[in-house]
């Protein structure tokens, strides 16, 4: 296309100007504000007036005449906000924030609060003790029971890992050794690189992580548990509360809450106890007798839970976990109340760690309950999947866990029946 002089342009317009336009009057039944076109705007391109609907052989409704259907309203409801609210709760619309303030305003309330907060909940003595003892194998102190470390050593892949299992502080034997073996770095490595794979791009899922990378390691750990023989680690994430009654609140039940627990192997106290447990009875129906607050697993009914394991993918939203936790932990609590022997009871319950892995990274939280209100704190960052040194860590305090699970809860909870 060859250029256009600015002459060429102001002949065209000219010449544009110069010819005559085809003339649209108004009509009489438009509206004032539609802009039309007349001798007054010859340059508007022309388009034809709307046509007028003929309704004169329309019947019409009289003035006064009831409606059958009321007048939509897109900005205002007829539902009342109390209203509202009951149906947002019915159909399990809550948020997290809103799920946990539900649980804050309960008869018996379900905190979350800080490990240094102590202004609003006093932190208990127990408490304490537990995430000082959590806090320091999630530091690295002591987490690693070699007597040869610098054959270990040599052993790693990873340049880090070797400099850091080189700490002095890392390895203790006699403090490590108490809770179990040291697990296999062969397997731990294995681990740690299926955690890797499972990071790249755009990651996996959830169940992809479980299967690959939690549950083998939470296995590893029990598998050199000093306390093996005794324990048991069961997947519950298509497990629900059951009965529901047991969760204080209905706002929006998760479908998925916990994926694993670590359970009490029926001993023999645990197995007379349990021919004499008479199934609750909610509503006048009884239910199927459980130690748990499930009951859809032949071995949880039978195997108390001791401690809880959520597990979420690596873009999971933190906040969105919590409600989860709450109402979980809080419906196995209200299950171990109404225990044959729970009424006698006085003292504050045990303080009870919670473990959360997000992808790579694990976390521990402690509930504690006394009376009528339940405190739960978050969190310590006890290690990750990222190296085989982190993943130390978290081998350490799942064996710290395991040896609270059979030394602190089972003989709590055998003076519950």
């Amino acid at each position: 296309m060859s250029p256009v002089s600015l002459c060429d342009i102001s002949v065209w317009i000219d010449r544009v100007d110069s010819t005559p336009q085809d003339v649209i009057s108004i009509s009489p039944l438009s509206s004032p504000s539609r802009v039309h076109y007349d001798k007054e705007n010859p340059r508007q391109t022309p388009r034809p007036s709307k046509r007028q609907r003929d309704i004169t052989g329309v019947p019409q409704l009289p003035l006064d005449s009831p409606r059958l259907f009321p007048s939509p309203s897109p900005t205002k409801s007829n539902t009342t906000p109390s209203e509202a609210s009951i149906e947002s709760h019915q159909s399990g619309r809550l948020s997290p924030s809103k799920q946990l303030q539900a649980l804050e305003d309960e008869d018996q309330p379900v905190f979350f609060c800080n490990f240094g907060d102590i202004e609003e909940h006093e932190q208990r003595v127990d408490v304490a003790a537990m995430r000082d003892a959590i806090q320091r194998l999630a530091d690295g102190v002591g987490i690693l029971g070699y007597e040869n470390i610098h054959i270990i050593t040599a052993s790693l892949s990873l340049t880090l890992d070797r400099r850091r299992f080189g700490y002095s502080w890392a390895n203790d034997c006699t403090q490590r050794l108490t809770y179990g073996a040291m697990p296999s770095i062969a397997c731990l490595e294995d681990i740690v690189r299926a955690g890797l794979n499972n990071d790249r791009g755009t990651g996996t899922s959830e169940d992809d992580w479980n299967t690959n990378v939690q549950h083998p390691l939470i296995k590893l750990a029990l598998d050199t548990c000093k306390h093996k023989a005794t324990l048991n680690i069961h997947g519950v994430k298509t497990l629900t509360i059951d009965p529901k009654s047991l969760a204080r609140t209905k706002e929006g039940m998760p479908r998925r809450i916990i994926d694993y627990v670590v359970a009490l192997k029926s001993d023999e106290i645990t197995k007379q106890a349990w021919h004499a447990l008479e199934p609750l009875s909610i509503d006048g129906r009884k239910t199927i007798k459980s130690w748990n607050h499930v009951t859809r697993n032949r071995n949880l009914r039978t195997e108390p839970i001791a401690v809880n394991v959520e597990t979420k993918g690596p873009h999971k939203s933190w906040t969105d976990g919590k409600p989860q936790i709450a109402i979980w932990t809080d419906a196995w609590l209200n299950r171990l109340t109404l225990l044959p022997r729970a009424k006698d009871r006085t003292e504050p319950w045990p303080a009870i760690p919670l473990l959360i892995a997000q992808g790579h990274d694990w976390h521990l939280l402690v509930i504690s309950r006394d009376g009528e209100k339940t405190v739960i704190r978050d969190k310590i960052d006890v290690g990750s999947t990222r190296s085989c040194f982190d993943a130390m860590k978290v081998v350490a305090v799942l064996h710290w866990c395991m040896n609270w699970a059979e030394t602190v809860w089972r003989p709590w909870f055998l003076s519950l029946i």
